[in-house]
């Protein structure tokens, strides 16, 4: 359930944040008892239903909540102590605070940490580990293994922990441990005079770093490469496979090609003037620069002198075309090269290769292509309005509230690009500003919108297999609280909701929700 405070924009451009937890396959996985006797309540007017899978204790507060395909955890809050349940049952003592908690792949393994007397000790299904440290990082779980990883230091005496056992060099300070997706490779960042050191496979790899970006490192999909964005004077760049790339102010997120064989990123470069700065965008494909394009830069030096400036925001950010001269850089499914480029100001285009599609404002989303790479779909900017575009045809602009155009944060299409869904953001200037993440939301399906939310954001959204029918989550419909959309009827406003799905024959869609103590497992049935 995500996060209620602007910070989650740092991370913006890992689009699934909004959506993070698990997605699913059939409701029978859960326990039908976690914490007491299930017990349904009756239906209300818009078809509905709850049932009650678990209460907090008498007397203690919610200190979060963790929902996954078969079990639910949450912390309790008493008297400044914490406690850790799962499916209801307490996990280990009672502790002074408790965090990063977590469970394997097929969940049938939870740990967290939990911190008593200025110390933090792994609990591991129930049970506290030794040693104990004075800080540790967040733990990983070994896919199709059994191991668990984390890092952990005793003032300045850092150390890999990998199943309760210290090993390799000891460094200064520590990143989290990540695995690669098979299972076979693990690899932490490590501190040592002031210089960071990736430690892959149990070796140190690549150059020395003045700092790197915290979440933008790791392996590619089939572990052939790891990469990282650091910081190597004079700018931020991607060291793939030990090699750095050109460095540049502002970098994008990365992009892999499926295969593996190439991968992509956009670097901005702010270029000083009296009047104005320049800001130039670069596609860096396979470690070298290709083609660049000029966004609409900066205010020069004179402002400066008149009591104002702006600056660039450096580091690994989402890329927008009308600032940074490009966007951030895909592979279709066919492995081609696709982003968006500012040629002139109101000429941003999509590129697929060198083949570039009419020009618009600004491109708005990403580039959804449909599994044979023979369609693509992405929504554009043309003045106050918004452009579905299909395969390079824009449709006809509209307009959805009283702002202009802002955002698109997710683009859905169905494998045979017969449907298409995405969401639209229409901001004020707290949202522009990055102070805020509230602004007037909307999913457009196949060319209509549905209601329009002053939310914090959309997610989670899936058609069925058919396509007949669809759901999404409102974080901060009201306040802080909650919704579901389900073919457009509304379920009740909740405290947090989170783990919506569509069951195993897609008869039924379900999801977890926080109603003030009780969690409950919302179903709702299609005629």
């Amino acid at each position: 359930m995500p996060a209620r405070d602007s910070s989650f924009l740092a991370a913006a451009w890992i689009r699934a944040a909004v959506c993070a937890v698990l997605l699913c396959g059939s409701a029978a996985g859960w326990p039908s008892q976690p914490a007491a006797q299930a017990q349904a309540t009756p239906a209300d007017a818009s078809g509905f239903h709850e049932e009650v899978m678990g209460e907090l204790s008498p007397g203690s507060e919610i200190g979060g909540e963790l929902v996954g395909d078969h079990h639910l955890v949450w912390i309790e809050k008493t008297g400044g102590k914490r406690i850790v349940r799962l499916d209801g049952k307490q996990q280990g003592g009672t502790y002074d605070d408790a965090k990063d908690w977590a469970w394997n792949q097929d969940e049938s393994h939870f740990a967290f940490f939990g911190k008593r007397n200025g110390t933090w000790a792994l609990v591991l299904d129930g049970k506290e580990q030794t040693p104990e440290f004075k800080r540790t990082t967040s733990l990983a779980f070994q896919p199709h293994g059994n191991s668990v990883a984390f890092c952990g230091c005793n003032d300045k005496k850092c150390r890999l922990v990998v199943d309760n056992s210290e090993t390799g060099a000891e460094y200064e300070d520590v990143s989290f441990p990540q695995y690669s997706r098979d299972g076979l490779r693990l690899a932490f960042f490590g501190k040592r005079a002031k210089k960071w050191i990736a430690i892959v496979d149990g070796k140190e790899t690549g150059p020395e770093l003045d700092d790197f970006w915290p979440v933008a490192w790791g392996f590619n999909r089939d572990a052939s490469r790891f990469y990282v964005a650091g910081w190597v004077k004079p700018g931020w760049t991607y060291v793939v496979n030990g090699q750095p790339g050109p460095a540049f102010d502002v970098i994008s997120p990365i992009a892999f090609s499926r295969d593996g064989s190439h991968f992509a990123y956009g670097g901005t470069n702010a270029i000083g003037g009296f009047k104005k700065q320049k800001t130039i965008g670069t596609i860096v494909v396979d470690g070298h620069s290709t083609d660049k394009f000029e966004g609409k830069g900066l205010l020069g030096a004179w402002t400066v002198l008149g009591g104002s400036t702006q600056m660039i925001a450096t580091g690994v950010r989402v890329f927008t075309t009308d600032f940074h001269g490009i966007s951030d850089p895909q592979f279709n499914p066919q492995g081609k090269l696709v982003y968006a480029a500012r040629r002139d100001k109101g000429d941003v285009a999509v590129l697929v290769e060198s083949e570039a599609g009419p020009g618009f404002d600004e491109i708005l989303s990403p580039v959804a292509f449909s599994e044979d790479s023979q369609h693509f779909v992405y929504v554009a900017r043309e003045g106050d309005q918004f452009v579905e575009v299909r395969d390079n045809l824009p449709g006809r602009p509209f307009s959805l509230s009283r702002h202009e155009a802002t955002d698109v944060q997710w683009i859905a299409l169905t494998a045979d690009a017969t449907h298409v869904a995405f969401e639209t953001v229409s901001g004020g200037k707290q949202y522009k500003a990055g102070s805020t993440t509230r602004a007037l939301r909307s999913v457009v399906i196949d060319g209509r919108a549905g209601a329009e939310y002053d939310a914090l954001a959309l997610g989670g959204f899936e058609f069925d297999r058919d396509a007949r029918h669809y759901f999404y989550e409102i974080f901060g419909a009201k306040g802080d609280r909650d919704i579901v959309n389900v073919d457009g009827h509304e379920s009740k406003l909740y405290d947090s909701v989170a783990h919506a799905r569509f069951s195993e024959d897609h008869k039924t869609m379900s999801f977890v929700a926080r109603d003030a103590r009780r969690f409950l497992r919302v179903n709702y049935a299609f005629e």
